[in-house]
This record gives C-alpha cells, structure tokens and sequence, in this order.
C-alpha cells in the first residue's frame, strides 16, 4: 500500500489517502454532470480509515441538493471553486475527484454507471482528434478570422 496526496486547484485545501481506492468510476447522473461541469464525474473510493484531511478542512463548502437529487452532497474549496472529497451519503467511505489527486491512482475506471442519463453529446474520445497543446495552428487561425481584434477569445 502506498500513500499519496491531493489538493485543490488553488492548494488551500489537501488531503492524502492510501492506495488503492475501492472504486473507480465515472457516474454520468445528471447531479455528477452538473456538480463536474463536464459529461461525467471521475471518482474514487476509500475506505474511511484510507483518507485524512492536511489542510483546509475548515474551507469546505457543503452544498446538499433539496429538490433535484435530494441528499445529493456536493463539496467544494470555498477560495477557489475546486470540487473536494465528501463522505458519501451513507458515510461509510470518501469519494474523491480523481483529478485532485497528485499521482497515478494506479487503478483505472471500472465502470461508468448511470450510462442511460449520459449527456447526449458525449462522443468516445477516440473519435476526436487529440491536440498536445491547448489550440493547433488551424483553430487559431480560424479563431483570429472569426474574432478580429478581440483574439485571443476565450475558447
């Protein structure tokens, strides 16, 4: 067993856990899209006894749903904006953001659950091009024709 750290995007607010994770999966649930602003969440599990707080408890927002999702928790760094680590409804484990955590978790995703309400544009990754940098030459120069004199936009 190994041991490794998280943090949130500003860095106020860190914690550790033990490898490996009970689970890892995606959830594409309407609450997970929304609370991740993307087409799924990515999150791992641990046992209570495998996650501690470092810093920046006391900065952890809890925003509970009362009407969509009711019970459905979402936690977050109160400076930055950073989804956090939550005890999950029952409180028997934490589900921590994968993409807090500062190495390879060393599992991969088991399974995407609640597939039926994914978003309707989630296309397979391996069907769009992959760009090693934020925008390629072509966007860019299609970008200044589209937005002149406010280029770069924020794409």
């Amino acid at each position: 067993m190994s041991t490794t750290s998280g943090s949130c995007l500003c860095g106020s607010v860190c914690f550790e856990v033990t490898l490996p994770p009970i689970r890892f999966q995606y959830c594409h649930c309407a609450s997970c899209r929304k609370a991740t602003s993307s087409s799924h969440a990515a999150n791992l599990f641990f046992a209570l006894d495998r996650f501690r707080w470092v810093t920046g408890e006391s900065l952890v927002e809890r925003f509970i749903d009362q009407t969509g999702n009711p019970g459905y928790t979402r936690c977050f760094c109160r400076k930055c904006g950073s989804a956090v680590p939550r005890l999950n409804r029952t409180k028997q484990y934490y589900v921590v953001p994968a993409g807090l955590l500062d190495a390879d978790p060393i599992v991969k995703p088991e399974r995407s659950v609640y597939w039926d309400d994914r978003a309707p544009w989630l296309v397979n990754i391996d069907a769009i091009p992959k760009l090693s940098e934020e925008l390629d030459s072509t966007v860019r120069e299609q970008a200044r024709n589209n937005f002149p004199g406010t280029y770069p936009p924020e794409i």
